[in-house]
């Protein structure tokens, strides 16, 4: 209980540190930006590129076929991430800690091979690769795995939350600038703020079952 106390402080507190929590921010910014490069591929849209940056802010490029596409692409980062950060301690409670970090790894070449062009993003993918493969090939014990994938899991759910709420500031005063809910506004005309709203909805949820789970049920 209090290891994980702690590493639930330690991730909010580096995730207002303008260096290094930047860097570890961009895990949620790397998994956002591959679930709609994700969708766009499973949906037949083409996929540009994608960016991130020091800032921790990210981009994906596509060009999607029709606005059913853009809609489901639109949705799935800021619900991907949520789901992620619980699929991590389902895994750690199924015992497959060991088969999910060569599956990062391999996630983290196939996403850095097709879409990542520019020089931080490709280092930091690069890192982020070789820190999961380094997990799989050597001989870690399996409470130390479940301890990683849980700080994965923590430091998704907090970035997530953070946009989340960031994006609902911005679709009430700023619609304009609300990313993705701006894009479903327009293509839906259902107002940024509504689809604002359902993110937030989602991401409480998850983070009423991740307390639920790493808590009240111990799966850790």
């Amino acid at each position: 209980m209090a290891i994980k106390i702690i590493i639930i402080v330690v991730c909010i507190i580096l995730s207002y540190n303008k260096t290094l929590g930047n860097a570890i921010s961009n895990l949620n910014t790397f998994f956002h930006e591959s679930f709609h490069a994700l969708t766009s591929l499973i949906l037949g849209n083409k996929v540009k590129e994608i960016e991130f940056d020091t800032s921790a802010e990210g981009s994906c490029k596509s060009i999607s076929k029709s606005k059913f596409r853009t809609v489901l692409c639109s949705l799935s980062g800021y619900i991907g991430c949520a789901l992620l950060s619980l699929l991590f301690i389902f895994c750690i409670k199924e015992q497959v800690t060991h088969i999910t970090f060569i599956i990062l790894t391999c996630l983290s070449f196939f996403i850095l091979m097709l879409y990542i062009r520019k020089t931080y993003a490709l280092v930091w993918t690069i890192c982020f690769a070789c820190i999961n493969l380094a997990f799989f090939l050597l001989p870690t014990p399996i409470l130390i795995e479940k301890y990683i994938l849980f700080t994965y899991s923590t430091i998704i759910l907090i970035e997530n939350t953070k946009a989340c709420c960031s994006i609902f500031y911005l679709s009430i005063f700023k619609a304009k600038k609300s990313g993705d809910c701006h894009i479903l506004a327009k293509i839906t005309e259902i107002p940024a703020f509504i689809w604002s709203t359902i993110f937030n909805a989602i991401n409480c949820w998850v983070l009423y079952r991740f307390i639920q789970l790493c808590f009240l049920e111990n799966y850790l």
